[in-house]
């Protein structure tokens, strides 16, 4: 059916997911769905009486967004269905496609997704009936958390940029700002790697349209800017912080920047001939200026409560001496940090780490996140592996194309939605994106590109991904649902 054409009921499809994120999907036929209604958060307006006695609205305050409300009716049979046996909550997906089987979880167009979904009532229908006979159903209503979780075919495209060196990280960092008009990935920096001449710090401004280097380099020509992040530091400046490459035998540094590029700051990390610093695009990680940490060389872990300005190690070594790639944390306690060589480090205190359980497979480690009640952990063989008790036991999740190639990135909008950066046995990149928690993923068309390094989700539908250098400039590309 041609994408101009309007839905009908006879395009959607029901699915449940009765015990949560990352588990089994099940496909729902035979039900009809009424109507999904959002509440997002009604107005109060706040007034004044004016001098001629009438009233001036000077402001107003938004409530709390009530549940999502649903109701599903279906047939009744001698063997219960799914909601016939649901006693816990559970997620509720409605899909709708241009063709194709109903009963395939990723063929869909478009997606509405009730997390937290439990049935409020239960009404069982014509049952028994003096006359006339007709089909007894049942039918339950259903209140879930809000916001429904919507998304569709998302599109990737490559972005402009005159920079000619790969670039290693990006970081999305601006908020909702309705007085100003800024919204969330307006303002996204990504930091290039080095060669004969300085690598720049690349920025957009406005989502993406145009891209420029700032007015100045953090570092000096062949040291390599590895991670980067951003964060405000007071209601009007936002602090740019980028990590070098680990020097073998020199001094680490970072650098950071509080006037968006015209001066910066430099900062050095570990001892004189340590060899500390960045060793990949996950190595920094900041919740606020007052909690940032640093996944080092050699097993360190560095932390500064001062937006960069001073750090302190964590860990020196004794855990682990292998490199560490990538550090993350689900708030201000809970974190783990991974590495070469399959070493795992987890904190619960948000200072004191400890070994956590390798997944086994061997690996080097690239990039670990948090999702809900998982930990997810992409490797150098191509394999994602997750862990729902903070990383005593791991289970690898396959996906097409797993066990080759790597996984470079993975990150979340949500307990439900996340992405993936997926580089192929001959280096060609891909994003993955998966609407339940992680059970199930699929690629997205991906521009041609040489290989990616790592992604910035800004919100459901909204990604930035940066890689190696391709027809002369390195890839910048912006996922959307247009």
């Amino acid at each position: 059916m041609p994408t101009t054409n309007a839905f009908t009921t006879r395009d959607g499809a029901l699915w449940i997911q009765p015990d949560g994120p990352n588990t089994e999907v099940y496909f729902l036929g035979c039900h009809d769905l009424g109507d999904i209604s959002e509440n997002t958060g009604s107005i109060e307006l706040l007034r004044c009486m004016d001098k001629k006695g009438g009233w001036k609205t000077v402001g107003s305050l938004k409530s709390p967004p009530d549940p999502v409300t649903t109701s599903i009716e279906g047939l009744t049979f001698a063997t219960r269905d799914w909601l016939e046996k649901i006693s816990c909550d559970f997620t509720l997906f409605s899909m709708q496609r241009t063709g194709g089987e109903p009963d395939i979880f990723t063929n869909y167009v478009r997606a509405l997704v009730l997390k937290n979904a439990r049935v409020s009532t239960i009404t069982d229908k014509a049952i028994v009936h003096h006359e006339e006979e007709t089909g007894s159903t049942q039918a339950r209503d259903i209140e879930a958390y809000p916001p429904v979780i919507r998304t569709g075919t998302l599109t990737a495209r490559r972005e402009t940029t005159s920079e000619t060196l790969a670039l290693n990280d990006v970081h999305a960092y601006s908020v909702l700002n309705c007085l100003t008009g800024v919204k969330p990935g307006d303002q996204v920096v990504a930091c290039a790697a080095s060669s004969a001449y300085t690598g720049n710090v690349q920025q957009t401004l406005d989502a993406g349209t145009t891209w420029a280097a700032l007015a100045t380099d953090p570092f000096s020509a062949g040291e390599n800017m590895m991670s980067i992040v951003a964060f405000a530091i007071s209601d009007t400046v936002t602090r740019i912080l980028v990590a070098r490459e680990a020097p073998a035998g020199a001094q680490g540094e970072v650098a950071y920047s509080d006037d968006n590029g015209a001066t910066w700051t430099t900062v050095n990390i570990g001892g004189a001939t340590a060899g500390h610093g960045a060793v990949d695009s996950g190595a920094l990680f900041a919740l606020d200026q007052s909690h940032i940490w640093l996944a080092s060389a050699g097993g360190y872990i560095y932390f500064s409560n001062d937006g960069g300005a001073t750090w302190t190690a964590q860990t020196s070594g004794t855990l682990t001496t292998e490199d560490l790639h990538a550090v993350s944390f689900a708030d201000e306690n809970y974190g783990m940090a991974v590495g070469k060589n399959d070493a795992i480090l987890y904190t619960s205190d948000g200072e004191t780490w400890e070994a956590a359980t390798a997944t086994g497979g061997g690996d080097d480690l690239y990039t670990v996140a948090p999702s809900g009640n998982f930990w997810w952990i992409g490797t150098s063989g191509g394999e994602m592996y997750y862990s729902r008790d903070e990383g005593t036991t791991w289970t690898a999740r396959t996906f097409s194309g797993s066990g080759t190639g790597s996984i470079d990135d993975i990150a979340w909008a949500n307990e439900l939605v996340g992405y993936a950066v997926y580089n192929s046995a001959i280096t060609v990149g891909s994003i993955l994106v998966t609407i339940n928690g992680g059970y199930s993923w699929k690629a997205i068309t991906t521009p041609s590109n040489d290989g990616l390094s790592a992604l910035s989700v800004v919100d459901t539908n909204t990604v930035y991904a940066v890689g190696d250098t391709e027809s002369g400039t390195a890839v910048i590309i912006k996922v959307t649902w247009d």
